[in-house]
């Protein structure tokens, strides 16, 4: 039951209804416009000190990033100085074949001209161990067969000698030392088996 009667108009009463609640939908909105606000000027805030953060850190892992790629850059710099390296030293094992012609034309050359050399037979020049074939007459591999004529017998000693002081044969062997008479003059056919 009321206790209270209200004489006022019904167009007050109207307004005065719409006022409140205006006003309780506005302080309604307003706070939570400010929720939205203060939730908002939180999460920027925090934001922020996220990012000043992370530039700080970035700032200190600077150093290291560009140790890290100086060290990678070495590393690849090592890769290619051992590729070279390999390279090299396979080159260095291999045998020149103007090496083996120069000693064997500097020990022709200290007979005087009594030894010509008409065949050089080359088996695996740069096979780094000689293994034996089959039978004598078989080629060794790294093995060097040089064959010709000379006038007397001291010139084929001579050149025998001569390889051996070259030094660049393990081991040379005087296969066969010969006296063929042609045209009237007496000439030895030799052959000297050199072992690389």
């Amino acid at each position: 039951m009321k206790s209270a009667l209200n004489l006022l108009p019904p167009v007050y009463r109207r307004q005065r209804l719409a006022r409140r609640r205006a006003v309780q939908w506005g302080l309604i909105f307003m706070v939570t416009l400010s929720t939205i606000f203060l939730i908002r000027w939180y999460k920027v805030r925090e934001y922020h000190a996220l990012r000043r953060q992370l530039e700080a850190i970035s700032r200190e892992g600077r150093p290291a990033q560009a140790m890290l790629r100086e060290i990678a850059g070495m590393r690849n710099q090592i890769d290619q100085l051992q590729k070279h390296q390999t390279i090299a030293q396979e080159l260095e094992q291999q045998r020149q074949v103007l090496a083996l012609l120069g000693a064997v034309s500097k020990a022709a050359r200290e007979t005087g001209g009594r030894l010509r050399l008409t065949d050089c037979r080359v088996v695996d020049l740069q096979a780094t161990a000689a293994t034996e074939m089959g039978s004598d007459d078989a080629t060794h591999a790294g093995t060097v067969t040089l064959v010709g004529v000379a006038l007397d017998s001291p010139a084929v000693a001579e050149f025998h000698d001569g390889l051996l002081r070259s030094g660049l044969f393990a081991d040379v062997k005087l296969i066969k030392s010969n006296e063929q008479n042609e045209v009237g003059t007496a000439l030895y056919e030799y052959e000297v088996r050199c072992e690389l």
